[in-house]
């Protein structure tokens, strides 16, 4: 057992919950439901895996900033996925597109808009 399954497993951010692969953001792109909140696109489409993990795919464009702001901006959402996992709907890959206003959003802000986001795909995608 790797140690981010000890005890502490629950929230971390291995790279089966990430999308990694162009085409794989490509697809959600394409198909995906649009989700709107504050600073924040999400697109949102369910992905059929068996294994019924939410996946996420970040894309911060150097519109929203230079590399610091984009960086910060990455490991925030980073962070708000990976603490709040347990309460979006399972077997959904997102793709998580910052605003160039994301650039001036503190914590709380991106924190809300998250939330957000999360009861809208709750509704739209209710577990069962």
């Amino acid at each position: 057992m790797r140690p981010a399954q000890e005890g502490g497993g629950r929230f971390s951010f291995p790279k089966e919950v990430r999308l990694r692969r162009r085409s794989e953001f490509l697809k959600v792109q394409e198909r995906g439901a649009k989700l709107s909140a504050d600073c924040l696109l999400v697109l949102a489409l369910p992905n059929g895996r068996a294994d019924a993990l939410t996946r996420l795919g970040l894309t911060v464009s150097t519109k929203v900033g230079n590399a610091v702001v984009r960086n910060r901006l990455r490991r925030r959402l980073r962070e708000l996925f990976r603490t709040r996992r347990h309460g979006l709907p399972r077997g959904l890959d997102m793709v998580i597109i910052a605003r160039t206003s994301a650039a001036e959003a503190d914590f709380g802000r991106l924190s809300r808009a998250f939330e957000k986001v999360a009861a809208d795909l709750s509704k739209r995608y209710p577990s069962p």
